[in-house]
């Protein structure tokens, strides 16, 4: 298999890339050493390739919930709570809720007197 770049092209592509991702000028990347500047771009490879494999997993699972949605909406909710608690937010949540309803079943006694 034949590689579709020289060695040229290659070093070039390396010192672009690292300059990108860091903010730095080409030149100041170039008058590094190489063997640096080569690892630092093996790194932000490793970096960009577990980023995009995290990318193609959330595709995947709002796939999924999209599906979910259509065919069993109920279980929709439960990957709803599994989310908040996973967040730290299901307790607040559910606290809140808890206060709307006691809230409104107040409001409801005193619209609708109890009768014995």
């Amino acid at each position: 298999m034949a590689v579709p770049w020289t060695a040229a092209q290659y070093v070039a592509r390396v010192l672009v890339v690292v300059a990108r991702h860091t903010g730095r000028a080409v030149a100041e990347v170039a008058g590094e050493s190489f063997a640096l500047t080569l690892w630092t771009w093996g790194e932000l490879m490793a970096m960009e390739r577990e980023a995009a494999v995290e990318r193609m997993g959330e595709r995947t699972d709002l796939a999924g919930l999209v599906a979910v949605a259509f065919h069993e909406p109920q279980k929709l909710q439960a990957a709803e709570l599994r989310y908040m608690k996973a967040a730290g937010t299901l307790t607040r949540a559910l606290d809140a809720q808890r206060a709307r309803l006691t809230a409104l079943a107040a409001q409801y006694a005193k619209a609708v007197p109890v009768e014995a």
